[in-house]
C-alpha cells in the first residue's frame, strides 16, 4: 500500500512539473513581440523604456545594465551614444568621464583603450568591475531582444548608421535628436530606419508629422495636453514622454499614483522611466501592461 502510495505522489509531482501555468508578469525578451505592440497604433498598452538602461543596479549605460533590462522585461532602452579620440563609439552620457567613472577628462581626448582602463562608478556592494563598452558589443547583446533608443550625444551619423548596419539592429533602433539636420541625415543614409524627433510645442509636433512621419514623437510634460496627444495619435505614432525629476522621485518614496498617474493619464504610451520596476508594476494594477 505505501509503495502505490509513493508511486502515485511521484506521479503527481512529475505531471505538476510539466505544467506550464501562464505567469503574470511574462517577461518579452523577443524584439519581433515589443515591435508588434510599438508600432500598434490602436494599442492601450504603455510600453517602458529604461533610462541610460537599468542602472538601479549596475552602472548606467554598461552591458550590465543593458542585460538588466532584457531580463527584466523592459520594453526599449534608452542609451547615449560618443564618439573617442581614435574614433570608438561608446556608450556614456557625459560628455566627461568624472560623474560616472573613477578617471577625469573628457570622453574626445581619450582612445578607447585608455576609457578602458577606468572602472564605471555603482552603487551597488558587488564586487565585480564594470568598464566603459563599445557601443558594437551593446547593440549586439541588445540584438533580437529589445528596442534600443540611440541618443546622438556626439557622433558622425554616418558611422553610427554603419553600426547599425553592421549589428543587424535596423528594425529595433530609434534614433532619437531634436535637431532636423541630424534626423535628415540618418533619412539620406537610409530611409528605412526609424526616427524618434523631439518636440517642444504643437506647431514642432504638426512640423515633425508632416516632415517625418515617425513612429513616435518625444514631447515633454510642459506642452503635454490633450491637443498634442490627439494630434501625434491622429498621426498613427505613439507618444514618448519622461517620467524623470520629480515624477520618478515621487514614485521613489512610495508616492508612485501621484508621480506617475498624470502621466498615464494624459495619454502618452511611451514612459521613460530611472524606475522600470515600479512603473511596470503600477501600470500592470491599472491593466495598462
Amino acid at each position: 500500500m505505501k509503495k502505490t502510495t509513493i508511486i502515485l505522489l511521484i506521479f503527481i509531482i512529475s505531471v505538476l512539473q510539466n505544467c506550464h501555468y501562464p505567469s503574470k508578469n511574462i517577461v518579452r525578451n523577443n524584439v519581433s513581440e515589443i515591435l508588434l505592440e510599438f508600432h500598434d497604433p490602436s494599442s492601450k498598452k504603455i510600453m517602458i523604456t529604461a533610462h541610460r538602461a537599468m542602472h538601479t543596479k549596475f552602472p548606467e549605460n554598461s552591458l550590465a545594465a543593458f542585460q538588466h533590462s532584457i531580463d527584466s522585461g523592459v520594453d526599449i532602452i534608452e542609451t547615449d551614444i560618443r564618439t573617442t579620440k581614435d574614433g570608438k563609439l561608446i556608450l556614456m552620457h557625459d560628455g566627461s568621464v568624472d560623474r560616472t567613472t573613477n578617471g577625469e577628462g573628457k570622453v574626445k581626448d581619450f582612445t578607447f583603450s585608455e576609457l578602458e582602463k577606468f572602472e564605471l562608478e555603482k552603487e551597488s556592494e558587488d564586487s565585480k568591475t564594470y568598464r566603459v563598452p563599445l557601443a558594437e558589443d551593446a547593440l549586439n547583446l541588445a540584438r533580437g531582444k529589445i528596442m534600443v533608443d540611440l541618443d546622438m550625444k556626439d557622433v558622425y551619423v554616418k558611422q553610427l548608421v554603419n553600426l547599425v548596419r553592421k549589428t543587424q539592429t535596423e528594425k529595433q533602433v530609434l534614433f532619437f535628436d531634436s535637431d532636423f539636420a541630424v534626423l535628415d541625415s540618418v533619412l539620406l543614409l537610409d530611409s528605412t530606419l526609424m526616427l524618434m524627433p523631439r518636440a517642444h510645442s504643437l506647431e514642432e509636433v504638426k512640423t515633425i508629422i508632416k516632415r517625418y512621419h515617425p513612429p513616435v514623437i518625444h514631447i515633454d510634460p510642459s506642452f503635454y495636453t490633450k491637443e498634442v496627444v490627439n494630434t501625434i495619435k491622429a498621426s498613427g505614432a505613439r507618444i514618448w514622454i519622461n517620467a524623470l525629476g520629480f515624477a520618478d522621485a515621487k514614485a521613489k518614496i512610495g508616492l508612485v499614483d501621484t508621480g506617475y498617474a498624470p502621466l498615464v493619464d494624459g495619454g502618452a504610451n511611451i514612459i521613460q522611466t530611472d524606475y522600470p520596476l515600479i512603473l511596470h508594476k503600477y501600470i500592470t494594477e491599472r491593466n495598462l501592461r
